[in-house]
């Protein structure tokens, strides 16, 4: 459990944390939480403003016969209860309603996986020759006792993390996952609220993310080679966001020939990075003793190696990170922390147990994608019902050295 609790790179646990990190956006500042589902809230995710005496005496004095009637509550729903006692529909053959949306069930996916689970309980394919499936990325890789490097190839670690908003640079610039030619990014409704934690998550003195070129001498052409995310922290005392830095000895899977994060079969092809798809899992520590699992699926990256890349690190402009976390993994994670809020005593419960409710409801702005069973999406639409965020990050990357292990661990 410790060293799960602690392979967490720094973006990686932006992005996880969506769901919690929407108390910030929607009932955060200090407000008291409240439970925007049903007719007293305009729609999912907004929070009603509770209604004055002097509004309620102007009302009765316009003649205004009193409270409505129960309006039902489905914009962001498609399934399920509606707030007033009905059914916002049914879901097709196929397909079971979950929290109020439709997910395919009886699809198995085995998209860019050799081995491993195919979501169903079923399995892509078995390792042999002498590998093991690396359960994250469900791909055949050398068996262990993994023995960590002592060596590493150029690096970069990130030093700047944004989410975008304007919908134009959204759909010129990010991933696409719909297959229409336009790139997506669900969290750009929620960049005013996301962007600010982000960007404390590539400060000097936080764990830092860093990106290696395994192998790479050329930095114009490279045709494949293996992209590897680690964690790292500045081995200079104050720390700085750029130079020489240690690696942390969780960034590897012991037990597997595997970084935590990788991408096999990444290219650089005219100064051009670009690598993915990929999948892998992400550990998040909310509290001691508590880790929420999710999996980023789909994910790709690119951008633009600068002039100046040496084997002691490299630079990166325009830098995409892109992938697509589920409903499903999201609202997983949300129920172990309702679970926890509910086991705890009164007088003990988390700070974000008051917060559960109004994330919950305004989760549906953030999907923005509908899984079509065989590891494809589509846009959300009202025969489509969304259970899928697609994530699009932009950063960038300053010149890193790793010159060992952080000194209190032991390869």
């Amino acid at each position: 459990m410790e060293h799960v609790m602690r392979s967490i790179p720094a973006w990686a646990l932006g992005l996880a944390t969506l769901a919690l990190a929407l108390n910030a956006g929607c009932g955060g500042g200090g407000s008291a939480p409240v439970d925007a589902v049903g007719a007293d809230a305009d729609a999912p995710g907004e929070v009603a403003a509770d209604v004055g005496v002097d509004e309620v005496d102007a009302s009765a004095e316009a003649g205004d016969p009193g409270p409505e009637a129960c309006v039902p509550d489905c914009p962001a729903y498609n399934c399920g209860d509606d707030g007033c006692g009905g059914t916002c529909g049914p879901c097709e053959v196929g397909w079971v309603c979950y929290l109020g949306g439709c997910a395919i069930i009886d699809v198995p996916n085995c998209t860019d996986r050799e081995c491993g689970d195919d979501g169903l309980g079923g399995s892509c394919g078995t390792c042999t020759g002498g590998t093991a499936c690396a359960a994250l990325t469900g791909r055949c890789v050398n068996a262990g006792p993994y023995l960590p490097p002592t060596s590493w190839g150029p690096a970069g670690v990130t030093s700047s993390l944004q989410t975008p908003s304007d919908q134009a640079v959204i759909q010129s610039t990010c991933f696409d996952y719909t297959g229409d030619g336009l790139g997506d990014n669900g969290l750009r409704g929620l960049a005013s609220q996301v962007n600010g934690p982000l960007a404390t998550l590539v400060q000097a003195d936080a764990t830092l993310l860093l990106f290696e070129l395994l192998g790479v001498t050329d930095f114009t052409n490279t045709a494949s080679f293996q992209l590897n995310g680690l964690m790292g922290r500045s081995a200079s005392t104050p720390p700085a966001a750029s130079g020489d830095v240690y690696v942390l000895l969780d960034s590897y899977i012991l037990d597997i020939d595997a970084p935590m994060i990788y991408f096999p079969g990444a290219r650089i092809t005219n100064g051009a990075l670009a690598a993915g798809p990929s999948e892998f899992q992400l550990s998040i520590p909310v509290s001691d003793g508590l880790v929420i699992d999710a999996t980023l699926i789909q994910a790709k990256v690119k951008g633009d190696i600068l002039a100046g890349a040496t084997a002691d690190g490299f630079e990166l402009a325009n830098g995409v990170l892109s992938g697509v976390l589920t409903k499903q993994q999201l609202e997983t994670a949300i129920a172990k922390l309702q679970a926890t809020c509910d086991a705890a005593p009164s007088s003990a419960k988390p700070d974000y147990c008051g917060y559960l409710k109004v994330a919950v409801n305004a989760m549906p702005l953030l999907f923005d994608l509908h899984q079509v069973g065989d590891g494809t999406f589509v846009a959300k639409s009202k025969d489509n019902p969304a259970d899928a965020a697609s994530i699009c990050l932009f950063f960038g990357l300053s010149k890193a050295k790793v010159i060992g292990y952080e000194p209190n661990e032991t390869p």
